[in-house]
């Protein structure tokens, strides 16, 4: 049976002597690790000091000879093998069937991730501190009570099991390939997705049975959507479309959940948890997905497959997080996405991106691609081939071409989130959403009427280009958080004519240098007057040292430019409005400005 208990990424930190167990992930979906394997423990571990192997393979020959287990330890290996092995033997001898682990060292010196597969979340977190326990004391010297450490393993994950008639129904749907949530605090196991779905309670037994035995269809279409930049704006983009197309859409996007317009849950919610909170909907029969870096990491996907999988872009950002050192590392990450698409899926990939690029080279699927340049190498290759599904721009034009056919599909002039074709990047996110919802089956005529009513507006896409307008100045608010993000806005406001450009940024402490550096760098060639208000998103480091990242940055482009740091208990839209002169236009980026919709309000009635 799959995915009896689970929890919560544990912050904890336990010490023993030697090891220090620095945080437990709970990974319980298609994941960075394995696509295979969907339930595994990330457990982070530093050694603090050494531990004496040859003492510890005459404890694994004492006491694991009697049970024939000391045959499973390759004794070549290193140490985090072993420790990662040993928790899957623990759990084996407690009747867990459990067999894959790997492990892979970090940027951190003695630090060291060990990945290994469980069926009950909380009895592998015994496993992992007993093994190190029993390590430690076979390097000590030191008597190790392993059949108790078992024998508690054993308990917790009997403790968890479900009832034994829930347990062979759990077992059917696993053969029959049928999609299982988890069961979790007081919502039950479910099987099936969306409106396909049935909570499993010992009173309908018989009646999913029988389901399972006429091989009822239990899954509902799943478009998941990731990428460094536009994944939310893409993501409301398909499911608007789906909706105007008669679906019940549930997507989970980076400011909540929402069933059709109706947000039913508030917050950044791209991870796996919010995921199967649409999927556990009964009312929903088209699910889209925003799916990031940091939800695939943390807890892996919160589905078992979907059916298009859309990476709009990869994009330097995130490095260094979460073991993620390379571009390399962070393409891996986003083709989860990719390696979780059922057999006949299809991935929508970025043709002007190397990263995404190589994905779908290595691409065991359908690859539909999408272009804002059709002269790009890459992509012309693509064009006029009849088994290609493409889209790209031509003119102005929005083309999609299927079959070797061209249909046109509007003008980006008459696509209001484009802003009259000048926003490229929001081009970008059109060209990712028209090939996804061609690739879903939606025909021309719906998807060109639908986008000429999806607007740049805090109620369809909040936080992303929301362009107000306070007396006689105007105010751009927008998400951008990368250099790439930054670059896109800059080429934007190259086409606003204004007397006065104002910028609202910030830095985030968790981000290289360097990409801080460049955010000011990208400041300075797009602002006249740049405002830094550096009151959150410090993430470890201190305000000072973030604002003076973005003034080096800022200083290399200009070393006259006009920059302020805001106060910290200073409103800053208010003060960006005290210092503009008349006409200026004022840019808010990377959440700098709260409820922004709200303030102007406030400005207007206060005028």
């Amino acid at each position: 049976v799959v995915g009896l208990n689970y929890c919560n990424i544990s912050i904890q930190i336990t010490y023993f002597a030697a090891v220090k167990i620095n945080s437990i992930k709970t990974l319980r979906g298609a994941n960075f690790w394995s696509q295979r394997f969907p339930l595994l423990l990330q457990v982070n571990i530093t050694f603090k000091k050494e531990l004496d192997f040859e003492l510890i393979d005459k404890g694994l020959s004492a006491h694991f000879a009697k049970i024939d287990l000391l045959k499973t330890i390759n004794k070549e290996k290193n140490l985090p093998d072993v420790v990662a092995q040993m928790a899957i033997i623990l759990q084996q001898n407690a009747g867990i069937e459990v067999g894959f682990w790997t492990t892979k060292s970090t940027s951190i010196e003695n630090s060291v991730n060990i990945i290994f597969e469980y069926k009950d979340a909380e009895a592998a977190e015994i496993a992992i501190e007993s093994t190190i326990e029993i390590l430690q004391s076979f390097s000590d010297q030191k008597e190790s009570t392993i059949g108790h450490k078992i024998d508690k393993i054993k308990e917790k994950y009997l403790a968890n099991l479900p009832s034994d008639s829930i347990q062979q129904l759990l077992i059917k749907a696993k053969t029959n390939n049928t999609p299982i949530i988890t069961a979790k605090g007081n919502k039950p196991f479910q099987l099936g997705y969306g409106i396909k779905g049935m909570d499993v309670k010992d009173s309908n037994l018989k009646t999913i049975n029988t389901l399972l035995s006429d091989q009822h269809k239990w899954r509902i279409p799943i478009i998941a959507v990731t990428g460094s930049n536009g994944k939310t704006t893409t993501t409301r983009l398909i499911a608007h479309v789906l909706a105007k197309a008669n679906y019940t859409v549930g997507f989970t996007t980076s400011d909540g959940i929402y069933i059709n317009d109706d947000m039913i849950d508030h917050g950044d919610t791209t991870g796996p948890a919010s995921a199967e909170m649409v999927l556990r909907n009964h009312e929903v029969d088209a699910a889209v997905l925003e799916t990031a870096r940091g939800g695939i990491l943390r807890a892996g996907l919160g589905f078992d497959q979907c059916d298009i999988a859309v990476i709009t872009n990869i994009q330097e950002d995130h490095l260094g997080i979460s073991d993620i050192e390379t571009m390399e590392d962070l393409a891996q990450v986003k083709a989860v996405v990719v390696g979780a698409l059922q057999n006949k899926g299809t991935a929508v990939l970025n043709a002007n991106n190397i990263y995404t690029q190589q994905i779908g080279i290595k691409a065991d699927c359908p690859v539909a691609w999408f272009s804002l340049n059709k002269e790009v190498p890459f992509f012309k290759t693509l064009i006029n081939k009849a088994e290609n599904t493409i889209a790209y721009a031509d003119n102005g034009m929005v083309i999609l071409e299927k079959n070797g056919i061209k249909t046109e599909i509007s003008h980006v002039k008459n696509i209001p989130i484009t802003f009259n074709g000048t926003a490229n990047f929001m081009v970008e996110n059109v060209l990712a959403a028209v090939l996804a919802l061609s690739v879903f089956g939606i025909d021309a005529a719906t998807i060109t009427s639908s986008l000429r009513s999806f607007l740049p507006s805090v109620e369809q896409t909040p936080g992303r280009m929301n362009l107000f307008e306070i007396n006689d100045k105007k105010l751009l608010v927008d998400f951008a958080h990368n250099p790439d993000g930054f670059a896109g806005i800059r080429d934007f406001l190259k086409t606003i004519e204004s007397p006065q450009k104002i910028g609202l940024i910030v830095g985030t402490g968790d981000r290289k240098d360097s990409d801080t550096i460049e955010l000011g760098q990208i400041a300075a060639e797009m602002f006249d007057v740049v405002l830094i208000h550096q009151v959150k998103f410090l993430r470890g480091q201190t305000a000072e040292r973030i604002v003076d990242l973005l003034v080096q940055g800022i200083l290399s482009i200009n070393p006259n430019a006009n920059w302020q740091r805001i106060p910290d208990d200073t409103e800053p839209l208010d003060y960006a409005l005290s210092i503009a002169i008349p006409n200026s236009f004022i840019t808010s980026l990377s959440d700098v400005i709260e409820h922004p919709a709200v303030l102007v309000e406030q400005y207007k009635q206060n005028s």
